[in-house]
């Protein structure tokens, strides 16, 4: 009730920025309240990106000359610690980021960090700030969702989400898988592929005819690179080779048994022969 009281009673910001919108209320909190205000109406405290972001940020916050000014979704755990945003993971901080001499942890325990919306040269510039201290709130309202990207990554820019599809898939939402150059059916055999097509993950199984032998892998599967055509080139090449060496063989096979065949005959003649004719008689 107390949340749905100040929503009514705060002014509120609501421009098309990151793909997603900039809230802040005119209600001043500590960090930890900031954030759980932000959590139950939006997404986050705000996220920044990169000083592109950061720009566009400050020119759609109004002016204020002194603090309080805003708090952002940046903090640390300990001062040893790096500063970590919440929220979508993002690493960047800036070189230009900070106000001159920050951060400098003055109060030994500064772990959350401000924005400022001055006029002066530290206008859009950060400075790190007791946690408990109270300043507004800047949160945001994601537009991605577990739906945005079928097999993609939503990344949300300056008034744009895009999709950054997965190894393999193409479109806007990454909805459709990428095709393999299609393989061509091998001689004196069969090509079947899994659902009937030939797109990214599909597999083809190569079978032969009867009387003929498959030398290599039984199957080819569409990856990023393609289905690999020198593969299905060997592949070919192989059958033909099987069927050539296969009828050689038999060849060879004939020729041998009709040349033992022969000997034996030979054989048996010169047997014969050495049977009729008498033995010479020893001469005295």
């Amino acid at each position: 009730m107390k949340w749905t009281l100040l929503l009514i009673l705060e002014s509120l910001l609501a421009d098309s920025a990151l793909g997603w919108t900039y809230h802040y209320s005119n209600n001043t909190m500590n960090w930890t309240m900031a954030r759980r205000f932000c959590q139950s109406h939006y997404t986050d405290l705000v996220v920044i990106q990169n000083q592109k972001e950061n720009d566009y940020l400050v020119s759609k916050l109004p002016n204020k000359e002194k603090s309080p000014y805003y708090w952002i979704g940046i903090y640390k755990t300990h001062w040893s610690k790096n500063w970590t945003w919440v929220g979508n993971n993002s690493t960047w901080i800036g070189n230009q980021s900070w106000a001159k001499n920050e951060p400098n942890n003055n109060h030994s325990t500064e772990f959350c960090v401000e924005i400022y919306l001055n006029s002066g040269i530290n206008r859009g510039k950060w400075n790190d700030e007791k946690c408990s201290f109270s300043k507004h709130p800047v949160c945001f309202q994601a537009q991605c969702n577990a739906t945005s990207c079928v097999r993609g990554q939503c990344q949300e820019t300056i008034e744009n989400t895009t999709c950054l599809c997965e190894p393999g898939f193409m479109g806007e939402r990454c909805q459709t898988a990428v095709e393999c150059s299609p393989l061509s059916h091998p001689e004196n055999g069969y090509l079947v592929c899994s659902g009937g097509n030939q797109t990214f993950n599909s597999t083809c199984h190569f079978k032969c005819q009867i009387g003929f032998l498959l030398i290599g892998s039984s199957a080819l599967t569409c990856e990023v690179e393609g289905f690999g055509a020198a593969q299905g080139l060997r592949y070919k090449q192989a059958l033909i080779a099987v069927a050539g060496c296969g009828a050689f063989s038999a060849f060879c096979c004939v020729c041998f048994c009709w040349a033992k065949h022969k000997r034996k005959k030979l054989a048996q003649v010169r047997q014969t022969e050495e049977a009729i004719t008498p033995p010479n008689e020893v001469q005295g």
